[in-house]
């Protein structure tokens, strides 16, 4: 019953209470002298511009009151010129509405219920019978409401009906005449256009709010409100025109280009801008605007009236042309100081956090009235200390270099026993020796390391009646790089059995003024390598050449150039003039009113002036021609481009071309050209710190006060550790820049890299609305440009454009344009981009030359679809590109998947890179990239994707066409095996689900000329003069050929990780820099050599700065300039590896090879060749080779060789050897392939004979096949298994004119069945012969056999080598395994019985050390 009661009140309520809008019908307005008397109702009258329709249409809505139908309320006129509200006796059967109005069928069901309310708040002894009557009294209260409501009176209360009217027009419709009379309410009328309008809000004396906006007025004006009258945007007829305006409120009306003709206003208080000549009587002003005419202005204003831009700012003569803006700055440099203002870093609750070993509490908020404040209440028996621990990182500080730190503080109590403050610590600790501040732990832990620096101090802590300063000044005793500041307050005891609290105010670390002093700046940027840098000069002008000045050209704002005889509202779509040239002036147009769309047609160009302008705008369509400069007429003025408009994915430009933003069509020509500023970026020319106000540049420049710049970062994890600052230029002179404020960070500007300097400001700006702070449009959905045609791009930049995770709409974007002729994109700046920077889509031959970008979503520099190539990418810049979404990661080779979704539509950005180039074939000269998930990405497309699915080429296929002089940094963490260069990852298409798939991991890819895979066409991936530092990987290339040569890598953790035919060359690895916020050399590797099937040659190479870790876990963690990989026993190296001309430099001997000993097979048969014998120290035969193996003495092949204790390996004279491999096959026991067995599956041995060999100098055979060694010996294979019946050998690396004397003992009296074949070619196939002893089997050509009785002795050679197989690079030599040249065994015995296909029971024993 109780619920019944709930139910049913609330639906009567809601009945009569809940009253939507109600769309009442649509008027079809056919008469275009038009009126409506709206005298009697309320209404909101808004004029709509509506190019979706042909024909004008009123369509009405009931806000509020009894209407149903539009037929209740309204008539229309026999000739459909005018519509009448009304209160009509004959009524729609929809209307017949009870007596009772809404308000009093209300007021029953309030009464309803509060009387169930008082029902429901009777005690508990109020009994049954007296709830069921409660009940049945409400039942009728509420059926006599609703049969008020059923049974009503025939009308309908016009007073209590409001309604809303949009009028919607298509654009540049004109009306004869317009007239509107009205009642209360209000009317926003916006692109209006008619002879004569008439909007009487007077008559019925009621209260009618008009806002008006782009009106057009041929002949007569007349408006009359009550209320304020607001115009703007004006614009009447020159002649013959009427206008007047009556209120007895205030007026304030704005015309679009001025008026001219006679004026009178009566108001008491009058505002007119320039443009009249008046006389004043009273409060009545007349006179004259702009030379007077036949047209008419009369204002009525009860208290105010306020006439804006009278003046006739544009003339249009087609002779006049606006004066263009100056090439100067507009605020000449000031000095720059000379003496460096203090700076204060300051520590509050927002930035510390509370810290001890037990108690720990929140930072709370100072007292009230005290800035810069904060509280800590300790708990009962606190311990005698705690921390205040940074979570921002410290400012760097100098060895030898004084510094201050001050606090001001106050006791919450009286001073007693357990508040008395001994002392405190400020501390400076690395990192990653404290419990993290920004961890969840509070619990403060640190290492037994010493901090980088620590002082106590005393000071006056026991005031509780008043804030006491403490400074204390200090001097660091080295640099101080990353590090994390804490104070340590020291109690004399715990906080006892109270609550008690301080208050510290003002806490600060102050770096101290000081003379600014020229340090010793840079000559070079790099010492080994020759960075390319783009000409020093400026692109040449001749003003003559500018297009605006031409004099064919007609202006915008003249009615004339328009074939409706006015100048478009900003709110229609505006479509230019077929065949002409139009130009648009500052006062041209409005700069503050949105334009809606501008088409441009193939016939038509449009041309901006070279003056200071906003356009606010929407979509912009060009067929025919957009200037806003040239090559030869780069633009000085200011100019904004906002783009304007709500997520959508409607194509409202013009089908497949989007929403806010510009399109060029196919056949179309756009050119927006800026001042040039030269250089756009360039490179510290000395280290900058942190407090520094001013720096210094290598390269010339002509930037300007208040331009902003961006100073990169110089530590390695930059998305993890943002270091990037935007600084503003206060003064500059030459290659010297003093900032507005102080650097908050350190900028590494040594020898070795330098940070990054980058222009972000230009003249002319592009921009999606928002509010203008950072990327805060929280539907991420910027303007686009986007060229079909050809486009001509320098000296803008873009900001807050792109639309986040919808194709094809960037900031700058070449979009199936094919092969252009003249487009590029120069010197221009996209910053904080909601998806991509400069995006080149099925287009080739195009340029980006000179551009930088900052702060972007997704790959930056985009070339989209694997098919575009021959495009030039030369001396940019990127940096602090994110990518979207969750970052691709993983532990292993295998990377992670992503899918297309909505939230991610190229799955590829899970990687996003500063350049993702998917097909290599492009000119990359001069570039740097700084962050990102890779810097430049080269993922592998088997197939085009996107527009270019059926184009039958294999895009991963084609090598570079030209990449040298790139630099980059900061970048390759997110995945173990990234790259800063990453050359991997596979996105794929499905043609079922029409999705993407990106996998980030290990995928190999073979590159040929033309991309055309065949024999002989193989090309080399090559990679010249490339400068990387701060860096995971480095290089990271999976794929089957490539050449990195003209290297600089410095504080990576490995300079390059290289697969397939590698060569690595003149270059320098440099483990520590003198950058102290990079990490400081922890776990850097000169080179890590791979395990299997790769021929990888290091050359000419100098190592540097490798120093030894005494805390490393292991060998391959302590910095060491070798290292080997050695987790596996299923891949196990072959001979694959070799140096040559390698140098160290500071690097001590036990630094040189970090061999990692475990039991697979990929430490046991580690191996390198040193063939100049310059990278392994204190070898007796320098200049000759020398070979390195692993740590078992398999590798003691004679009296050369020596053990390194420090490298756990074996050194020596390499002699006639060679590295060899073979597979030792045997069914049941190790099968071919990858067979995934445990490490410790051993099998056997595999032991050193002959030559002199007498004991045991072996290694485990296991189930994983494969075993490496050296040529050219005796090698004794062992069973714990027995010897098997059958046996396949494969000769995976035994070169030309090499051999492997191979022993396997087997019963007596066993009987072999012995050939070897080619699997390629049967001339090599043959059957072995017995033969008389063992010495004429090792001597022989490698088709006899011999059995002792104890051993079979067999020579393996490959019969089927050329001696060709090789790569050779830098006077080193790897040579190839070869497939597949295979002996198979076969044995057999009368007098034993095999045991599973092994004879058990066979003895180990040693062959002869005298064979």
């Amino acid at each position: 019953m109780k619920f019944f009661k709930f139910f049913f009140l609330f639906t009567l309520f809601f009945i009569t209470i809940v009253k939507c809008e109600q769309l009442l019908g649509e008027i079809e307005i056919s008469n275009k002298n038009f009126a409506i008397d709206a005298s009697v109702v309320d209404t909101k009258i808004n004029y709509v511009l509506d190019d979706t329709i042909k024909t004008p249409k009123l369509v009405i809505t009931s806000v509020k009151g009894d209407a149903t139908n539009i037929n209740d309320i309204i008539t229309v006129s026999e000739d459909k010129s005018t519509v009448t509200f009304g209160d009509f006796s004959e009524l729609s059967s929809s209307s017949k509405l009870i007596g009772f109005n809404w308000i009093s069928i209300s007021i029953i069901s309030l009464l309803s219920i509060g009387l169930f309310s008082t029902i429901t708040t009777t005690t508990t002894t109020t009994t049954t019978t007296t709830n069921k009557k409660s009940s049945i009294l409400i039942l009728v209260i509420s059926f006599i409401g609703l049969s008020l409501m059923i049974n009503g009176i025939q009308s309908i209360s016009l007073s209590d009906v409001s309604v809303r009217i949009d009028i919607k027009v298509p654009s540049n419709y004109q009306f004869e005449s317009f007239k509107l009379k009205l009642n209360t309410g209000s009317s926003n009328i916006v692109g209006l256009l008619a002879n004569t309008i008439e909007i009487d809000g007077c008559s019925m004396v009621k209260d009618h709010s008009i806002a008006i906006g782009q009106l057009i007025v041929f002949s007569s004006l007349r408006i009359c409100s009550t209320l304020d009258i607001n115009i703007k945007n004006l614009e009447l007829s020159p002649t013959n025109s009427i206008s007047e305006l009556k209120t007895t409120k205030n007026i304030d009306l704005q015309f679009s280009n001025g008026y001219s003709g006679s004026i009178s206003i009566d108001s008491p208080s009058v505002v007119l801008e320039p443009g009249c000549t008046t006389t004043v009587s009273g409060q009545l002003t007349t006179g004259t605007c702009n030379g007077g005419s036949t047209s008419k202005l009369s204002i009525s204003a009860g208290n105010s009236a306020t006439i804006r831009n009278l003046a006739i700012t544009c003339p249009i003569d087609n002779s006049w042309r606006v004066t263009p803006a100056s090439s100067l700055p507009a605020t000449t440099s000031p000095l720059i100081i000379t003496t460096q203002p203090s700076t204060d870093f300051n520590f509050g609750k927002s930035n510390l956090v509370f810290m001890s070993q037990w108690n720990n509490v929140s930072l709370l908020n100072g007292p009230v009235g005290i800035e810069n404040s904060f509280n800590i209440s300790y708990l009962t028996w606190s311990p005698f200390s705690h921390w205040l621990v940074s979570k921002e990182s410290s400012p760097t500080l100098k060895s030898g270099i004084n510094y201050a730190f001050s606090l001001e503080f106050l006791l919450g109590e009286p001073l007693g026993e357990y508040n008395r403050i001994s002392n405190m610590t400020i501390y400076f600790f690395n990192p990653k020796y404290i419990t993290d501040p920004n961890g969840s732990s509070r619990y403060f832990t640190y290492s037994s390391k010493p901090p980088l620096y620590s002082k106590t101090f005393n000071g006056d802590f026991t005031s509780s009646s008043g804030f006491t300063k403490t400074s204390v000044t200090f001097s660091p005793t080295q640099d101080i790089g990353s590090a994390v500041f804490a104070l340590q307050i020291n109690r004399t005891t715990l906080s006892g059995d109270k609550v008690t609290s301080v208050s510290i105010k003002n806490m600060k670390v102050t770096i101290q003024s000081k003379p600014i002093t020229t340090p010793t700046l840079l000559s070079k940027d790099s010492e080994l390598l020759t960075l390319p840098r783009p000409s020093a000069a400026l692109d040449p002008q001749d003003s003559s050449s500018c297009t605006y000045k031409q004099t064919d050209l007609v202006h915008w704002h003249n009615p004339s150039t328009w074939p409706s005889g006015f100048v478009p509202f900003p709110s229609s779509n505006i479509v230019l003039p077929e065949g002409k040239r139009v130009l648009i002036s500052p006062c041209s147009i409005s700069q503050t009113e949105v334009y809606k769309k501008i088409t441009i047609p193939p016939t038509s160009e449009l041309v901006f002036s070279d003056s200071p302008m906003t356009m606010n705008v929407q979509d912009i369509y060009v067929q025919g021609k957009l200037t806003m400069g040239t090559n030869t007429c780069r633009y000085n003025a200011d100019i904004n481009l906002v783009f304007h408009g709500n997520k959508t994915t409607t194509d409202t430009i013009a089908q497949y071309f989007g929403s806010k933003g510009i399109a060029v069509a196919s056949g179309g020509f756009i050119s927006v050209q800026g001042k040039q500023y030269h250089n756009t970026w360039t490179k510290l020319a000395a280290t900058a710190w942190t407090g520094d106000y001013v720096v210094y540049v290598q390269d010339s420049i002509n930037w300007e006060v208040g331009q902003q710049v961006l100073v990169t970062t110089s530590v390695y994890k930059d998305e993890i550790n943002n270091q990037n600052e935007v600084m503003t230029i206060a003064a500059i002179q030459g290659k010297v820049i003093q900032f507005t404020q102080p650097l908050r960070y350190y900028h590494y500007g040594g020898q070795e890299y330098q940070a990054e300097v980058a222009l972000l400001s230009r003249r002319i700006i592009f921009r999606g609305d928002g509010d203008g702070q950072e990327q805060t449009d929280s539907q991420s959905f910027g303007g686009h440009v986007l060229v079909n045609g050809e486009g001509q791009f320098s000296g803008i930049r873009l900001i807050r454009m792109g639309q986040t995770n919808i194709k094809a709409r960037y900031p700058l974007h070449y979009h199936l344009a094919g092969t252009v002729k003249n487009s590029y994109i120069s010197d221009c700046s996209v910053t904080n981009s909601y998806y991509r920077c400069y995006t080149i889509h099925g287009t080739n031959n195009a340029s980006l030359v000179r551009n930088v970008a900052f702060d972007v979503r997704g790959h930056c520099y985009y070339l989209e679809d694997g098919v575009e190539v021959d495009n030039n990418i030369w001396f940019n810049f990127a940096s602090y590109v994110h990518p979207i979404g969750r970052p691709a990661q993983g532990p292993s080779q295998t990377g992670e998947i992503f899918q297309q979704s909505d939230s991610l539509t190229q799955p590829a950005d899970s990687a996003a890179g500063c350049y993702y180039i998917t097909n290599a074939y492009n000119s990359l000269v001069g570039n740097a990239a700084s962050g990102g998930w890779s810097g430049f990405a080269f993922p592998n497309l088997d197939k085009p994707i996107g527009n270019h699915r059926t184009i039958p080429i294999v895009p991963s296929q084609y090598p570079l066409k030209e990449f040298t002089g790139n630099t980059v940094h900061s970048s390759g963490y997110y995945f173990e095996e990234g790259g800063s260069i990453y050359v991997g990852g596979n996105l794929t298409f499905d043609e079922s689900t029409q999705l993407l798939t990106y996998n980030s991991g290990r995928f190999s890819r073979a590159t040929y000329f033309n991309g055309t895979k065949k024999e002989g066409n193989e090309m080399w991936m090559r990679f010249n003069n490339t400068k990387i530092y701060l860096s995971n990987r480095g290089v990271s290339h999976w794929g089957e050929r490539v050449e990195v040569v003209g290297l600089e890598s410095h504080d990576s953790i490995r300079p390059a990780t290289l697969f397939g035919q590698a060569w690595l060359s003149n270059a320098i690895v440099n483990g520590q820099s003198g950058n102290i916020v990079s990490d400081q050399g922890e776990n850097r590797q000169g080179f890590q050599f791979y395990d299997t099937y790769v021929q990888t040659i290091l050359s000419n190479i100098n190592f540097r700065n490798f120093i030894h870790d005494p805390n490393a876990d292991n060998p391959e963690s302590d910095n060491k300039v070798i290292i080997s990989m050695t987790h596996s026993d299923v891949f196990k190296p072959q001979g694959i590896s070799a140096t040559k001309q390698i140098t160290l430099t500071n690097v001590a001997s036990s630094q040189v090879i970090g061999h990692r000993v475990v039991e697979t097979g990929s430490s046991r048969y580690f191996n390198f060749i040193d063939w100049d014998s310059t990278l392994v120290p204190g070898r007796s035969a320098i200049g000759s080779p020398t070979l390195v193996g692993s740590h078992q003495n398999w590798w003691q092949f004679d009296a050369t060789c020596s053990y390194n204790n420090d490298w756990l390996s074996w050194v020596c004279d390499k002699g006639d050897k060679e590295i060899a491999s073979i597979s030792v096959l045997v069914p049941g026991l190790i099968e071919s392939g990858y067979t995934y067995m445990p490490e410790n599956s051993y099998v056997g041995t595999a032991s050193l004979f002959g030559n002199g060999i007498t004991n045991r100098r072996s290694t485990n055979i296991t189930r994983n096949a494969g075993i490496t060694g050296v040529s050219n010996m005796g090698w004794y294979l062992w069973f714990s298994t027995g010897s098997p019946t059958y046996i396949n050998i494969w000769v995976a690396q035994v070169i030309k004119n090499n051999y492997l004397f191979i022993a396997i003992p087997y019963p007596q009296n066993t009987q072999f069945s012995i050939n070897c074949a080619y699997r390629w070619n049967n001339k090599f196939d043959y059957n072995f012969t017995l033969a008389t002893s063992a010495s004429e089997v090792r001597n022989g050509n490698g088709t006899r056999y011999y059995f002792d009785q104890t051993h079979l002795f067999i020579k393996a050679i490959n019969l089927a080598l050329t001696g060709g197989e090789s790569f050779d690079r830098g006077g080193a030599k790897v040579y190839s395994v070869f497939w597949e040249f295979n002996i198979y065994i076969k044995a057999s015995n009368g007098n034993i019985q095999p045991v599973n296909g092994f004879y058990t029971n066979v003895p180990d024993i040693l062959p002869s050390g005298s064979l």
